[in-house]
Order: C-alpha cells, then structure tokens, then sequence
C-alpha cells in the first residue's frame, strides 16, 4: 500500500511503540487506537512518542534486512541459491516495481518521518516538569527526521518534503506534493541537525544508552555536507569529533564493533539496536509480534540451516583483500572468511565443511571461489537462533567519521597533518603502517578511498561512495568507479526508481530519469 496518504492517518491516531535492544525501548508499552488530541497529554506521553520514532529503524526496510542488496548493486556480494527472490539486485535488474528494497525503503523512512513530525507538533504543547528532557526529545526527533531524509536523498534523489502531520481529509493536496530538489532536502536535513545538535547530549548512561546524541548529529552533517562536495564544511562539522571536543570517541578492537558483545561502545556514534527472541522472526512493522532482531546477520551467515547464507563475498572484493596482505590479519580476517579460518571455537576447513554439516553448502555456489562467507557482523556456524541474531548494527562508528573527516580536508585543502592523522589512527587500529608522506591529492584520495573500502565493506556504503565519487574533479581508482559495478548504467542507476506505487497514489510525482 502506498504510504501517502493512506498509513498517515493510522500512524498519528496510533502509535505502535515496539521495543528495541537498548533498555530505553525495551519496556516501552504498545499504544493503540489512541487519539492523537487526547494522548499527548504527559512527558511519559513524550517519551513513549519520539520512542516510536526510532523503532522504523528496525523495520526490513529500515536496516534489518534489505540494505545488504546494496552489495549485490556494488558487486560486494554475490547471490546464492538461497536468495533467488531477490535476483533483480545484482546487475541492476530491477524496476519501479521491483519488490524488496525499493518500496520498503521510501515506506520505512517516511513512517519514521511522519512520526517526527507528530513530535515535533505535539511536545511543545505538552506541560513539562523537566524542559531540559522537552528540548531532548525534540532534538532527537530532528535527529531521527534528518536520518530518515537522507536516507531517502541516497537511495531517490529529490524526494516529497514532509513537515507536518496528516490532519486533513484524505486525498488532500496536502499530502500530494511534488518531489523536492536535491538543494530543499539537503537544505532541511542539514537545519534539522543543527536543531540536534544544539540540545543533544553527548553520552548517556544505563537506560538511555543507544538514543542519538550531539556526536551522532555532527557525523550526519558531516555526511551530508561531504555527499555536496562543501569539503571545507564538513572538515569542519567533523573536527571536533576528531580532536576529542565532542563525544570523547575512540577506536576499539576492530572485531568488537560486529558482534553482540560490546554494543554502544566508545567507537559507536550511533547503531540500530537489535534483541534476540522477541517476536515472530520473519513479522515487520510495529505489532505485539514484531521481531527485534538483526535479520542482515541471518541473511549472510554462512552457517547452520538456521541461517540463510544468501550471499557470499565475490571474487573481485576477496581479490581487493588480496592486494593489501598487510591488512589481511585483522581486517580481512574479520571481514570475509576463507578457507582455514578460524571462527571461535570453529574451523571450517578442518574437516568437509559440507560433510560435517558445519557450513552451509551455498558456500559453494561461487566455482571460482568456493567457501568464502561473511564474517562481519555475523555469528558464524552456530547463530543464537533463526532469523533471530541480536548484533546491533553500527550504522556510524568513530572509524568512519575519520575517514570521512581525512577526505573533506584533503579535497578542501590537500593532504594535511591533519588529514593524514585522522586515516592513520585508522591504518594504526588495523596493524599497518601509516601513509607515506609526500603524496599529491589525488593520490591521498587513492589511498582514502582504498581504506574506506578495507574498512567499510559489507557496511553498505560503498554504492554510495562510487556514486558520489563519479562527480570528483581528480581520477578515481577503477575499483571506486562505477565500471566496478556490474551492470551499472550513468545516468540511471546512482538512485532507485521512484516505488510504482507511490507514482500511482501521488500523480504529482514525477519518476528518476530512464526508468
């Protein structure tokens, strides 16, 4: 069903508050058939509101399950046997009405948006006893808002800016609009994390670990300032993330940030929050039924029936590792598995790996490179339970911000001191020597974009840093262009198509160039 109008309208007369990993949602209470005009009344009526807001992010289309198809598009990943419903991903296949992804992307944001929007309405009015907690919970809705529109920015370009709750009649131009510029969204992104910022805290503590803070906001403004080429700007929305001046961030051991040990920790700007055995595994959406659990990890373990093994490394990103052996200890290790790796207590190789009935035989259904599987973010051969993985996902960690921050400062001023310390903390935290001094711009780029991708592969952010890497004035490595993706067609595949269905509900919408 398309989102606009029709689920507006349950949304705002029902908030279906469904819990999260972290403590803060997991005793929230599920509202229903609550009328908006007589519930917001408290601040715990507040607190349970911008609660709901977060909970999108553990939809399918959120970050439980579909971003992983971003690595079929990029080439990270291939397919397996098990995955066959989800063939229109690799090669670009896919259309407006392709299932999956592409509409349970824009309906995941826009709830959440609209969810925002109800906040940001009703709390000011609410009587409050702390104004301090007020001015948190709405700055945790522009935080919440500004994630969910560049979400949309990255995967549909220009997209319908929302900024006020349903109240009309149904069918009102209202909610009808046009799609927005590229310039508008970017523009309200960028304001409503200014908003976060300003009243975020930096920490929390106990139960109210794991809601966005002030560090969480000036990374997505950084982001966002970096994907519009304001070099300058995000260098300088990033550096007191980078100098200590906000957050007090630092990196840990590099396999803490992938498993389910170690959640929200001093490296984690901001992560989904995930629990294991709450919940229908295979249910979505907010219901007393709705699962809580991290289902990318299901989808890409690559062991027992428990799991799904629906996509291995390829060739071409293993062969990537392959020219960096000095990064192969630690990074590698924990990034793709190979044969005669060690896992915990698991040796897959030691023995038939089939015979034993320790790895799933969609390991093989890459000829060429038999037995590779996902390592990051996933549990191995025993998972917790089916479709039932508890590993939070870190959606921005202190190692990013780094690179993000050494890139703006090189593309605005040349490789610095500075930029080279920030992705040297980085190189340090994996085992390898830092950069050698001297390098041009361009070269510095080389080596950046070669570390984003050693450091951030299987985070499902490499579409989009071949897609704005297209637009940089210097060269770009062959990995980082878009010939590296199979399939990929310029001028058509740097966003997904507009969903059929929203065309249809909304005639004001016009679809992305050559779909």
């Amino acid at each position: 069903m398309p989102l606009f109008p029709h689920i507006l309208i349950f949304v705002f007369g029902c908030l279906l508050v469904s819990a999260c990993g972290s403590e803060y949602l997991d005793k929230a209470e599920v509202y229903r058939d609550l009328e908006a005009n007589t519930f917001y009344q408290t601040q715990d009526d507040a607190l349970l509101a911008v609660n709901a807001v977060y909970t999108p992010l553990q939809y399918q289309g959120g970050f439980r399950r579909y971003p992983y198809l971003l690595d079929y598009m990029s080439g990270d990943l291939n397919i397996t046997s098990g995955g066959r419903q989800l063939t229109a991903y690799p090669g670009f296949q896919f259309n407006a009405s392709s299932q999956h992804l592409i509409p349970a992307k824009w309906s995941s944001c826009y709830t959440g948006i609209s969810r925002a929007n109800v906040v940001l309405q009703r709390v000011p009015q609410i009587p409050f006893t702390d104004e301090q907690l007020r001015s948190r919970i709405l700055a945790e809705a522009y935080f919440l808002r500004a994630l969910y529109y560049f979400e949309l920015v990255m995967h549909y370009g220009g997209v319908p800016i929302y900024e006020q709750p349903f109240d009309g009649e149904l069918g009102g131009e209202l909610f009808r609009p046009g799609r927005a510029s590229l310039g508008e969204v970017y523009a309200l992104i960028e304001s409503d994390l200014a908003q976060a910022i300003a009243s975020l805290p930096e920490r929390y503590e106990g139960a109210d670990l794991g809601r966005a803070t002030s560090g969480a906001a000036r990374a997505w403004l950084g982001r966002a300032l970096l994907f519009q080429e304001k070099y300058g700007e995000a260098a300088a929305a990033l550096r007191p993330l980078v100098d200590g001046e906000v957050g007090d961030y630092e990196l840990v051991e590099f396999v803490d940030n992938f498993t389910a040990d170690n959640e929200n920790n001093a490296e984690s700007l901001f992560e989904v929050q995930y629990a294991g055995g709450i919940g229908a595994g295979f249910s979505d959406g907010d219901s007393p039924n709705s699962a809580e659990s991290n289902w990318i990890a299901t989808a890409l373990n690559p062991g027992s029936v428990r799991s799904f093994a629906n996509g291995l490394p390829s060739v071409e990103v293993d062969n990537f590792f392959r020219q960096y052996p000095e990064e192969d200890s630690l990074r590698r290790l924990y990034t793709i598995a190979r044969p005669g790796d060690v896992w915990g207590e698991w040796d897959p190789i030691a023995e038939d790996p089939i015979a034993a009935g320790q790895w799933r035989d969609r390991t093989g259904d890459v000829p060429s490179a038999p037995f590779l599987g996902v390592r990051k973010g996933t549990e191995g051969p025993r998972p917790i339970g089916f479709v039932q993985s508890p590993i939070n996902l870190r959606i921005m960690r202190f190692a990013e911000v780094l690179l993000l921050f050494a890139e703006a400062e090189n593309e605005a001023n040349g490789p610095t001191p500075a930029a080279y310390a920030a992705i040297n903390r980085v190189r340090e935290r994996a085992g390898v020597e830092a950069l050698p001094e001297g390098l041009t711009q361009d070269a510095f780029f080389a080596r950046l974009a070669a570390e984003r991708r050693l450091e951030l592969t299987f985070e499902f952010k490499r579409f989009f840093d071949v897609v704005r890497w297209m637009r940089r004035a210097g060269p770009v490595p062959a990995f980082a262009q878009p010939t590296s993706m199979p399939g990929f067609v310029v001028g058509k595949n740097e966003v997904l198509p507009l969903p059929e269905g929203e065309l249809v509900a909304n005639p004001n919408l016009e679809q992305n160039p050559n779909y």
